[in-house]
């Protein structure tokens, strides 16, 4: 991107602390197995991967002043993020995710501890407008407030991405999708913000047509290892997933919404297969290493992958 091109990603940032049993887990049990501690957060995780995909970022959280969110900061800062934008909290601790995947990298269970986001309100997205819209994209987690997210909604003047979490995050912007440029849900949140039980892939466009007839522009639906469904009000396409031996899923959808803004930023077509491809390469590179950011994330990573591998794209005219 040129220099005078930036994106901004605002939400949660966190320090991960996740942990993979090495045989299948035993409930009410202590369970021998590997534990690490790494920075994540859905918004610092896209802005990570962005900013390894060349794309510049301007990163807005909010963080403890505790010795772990001065770290976490300086990493971000390290790895190319802009974070002058964020708030310091005095006196308060930083956001803490923690997750136990099943012996073979799946996620069975997390806890996340993300209320200092609340430090990010209306009031304060509101005194940064000219940076939100003197940049190119702005990306979003629902770990906002509601009140945060419906305000950024009012003020945005350029495209709004918005992830959403995970259902009961979803719950904020539930009936609230118009003027959503481009949202990316996974089964589960598309279910809930659709009210639609989605059994096959028919129901998954179903529930695609659902949220485009809500307001929102582009709709990229991860379906796990069915790979994803993105559409637009005039057509659809399924993009199977790329083959890969699944280690860790954890950050998965962070890196599939990054690539999601890369492509569309720098590739030309119908503003659906570019990056679900993209964004399926992302993740499939994302799921086959254990960190929850793939150590050697780059735009030609990407185009590699998409190179190796012929993946099926279906085209769905009406739907």
């Amino acid at each position: 991107m040129e220099n005078n091109r930036y994106a901004v990603v605002i939400g949660a940032a966190n320090i991960d602390i996740g942990g993979t049993p090495f045989k299948p887990l035993i409930q009410g049990d202590s369970n021998p197995g590997v534990i690490k501690m790494s920075y994540g957060g859905v918004a610092r995780n896209i802005a990570h991967n962005l900013a390894a995909l060349g794309v510049e970022v301007r990163f807005v959280t909010a963080v403890g002043d505790d010795t772990l969110g001065k770290e976490m900061m300086k990493k971000c800062e390290d790895i190319g993020m802009d974070t002058s934008l964020s708030v310091v909290v005095p006196d308060a601790s930083s956001s803490v995710y923690l997750f136990i995947n099943d012996e073979k990298g799946e996620m069975d269970l997390a806890l996340s501890h993300v209320d200092i986001v609340k430090n990010i309100t209306p009031e304060y997205i509101t005194s940064i407008s000219d940076v939100i819209n003197s940049s190119e994209v702005v990306v979003a987690d629902c770990n906002l407030s509601q009140e945060t997210l419906i305000k950024l909604k009012e003020i945005c003047k350029v495209p709004l991405y918005m992830d959403t979490v995970s259902v009961s995050h979803a719950d904020k912007i539930k009936g609230h999708l118009e003027g959503i440029d481009t949202l990316k849900p996974n089964l589960l949140e598309a279910e809930f913000l659709s009210d639609m039980k989605i059994e096959n892939t028919f129901d998954c466009l179903e529930a695609a047509r659902a949220l485009i007839d809500q307001g929102v522009r582009r709709v990229f639906i991860s379906m796990g290892p069915y790979g994803m469904i993105a559409a637009d009000k005039d057509h659809a396409i399924i993009a199977d997933r790329y083959p890969v031996t699944v280690k860790c899923t954890t950050g998965a959808g962070d890196s599939a919404m990054a690539a999601i803004v890369w492509s569309t930023l720098n590739e030309e077509g119908d503003g659906l297969t570019a990056p679900a491809m993209a964004a399926n390469a992302a993740a499939a590179a994302t799921i086959s290493v254990d960190p929850t950011i793939h150590p050697e994330m780059s735009s030609d990573l990407i185009k590699n992958k998409i190179k190796e591998h012929n993946v099926t794209i279906r085209e769905i005219h009406e739907y």
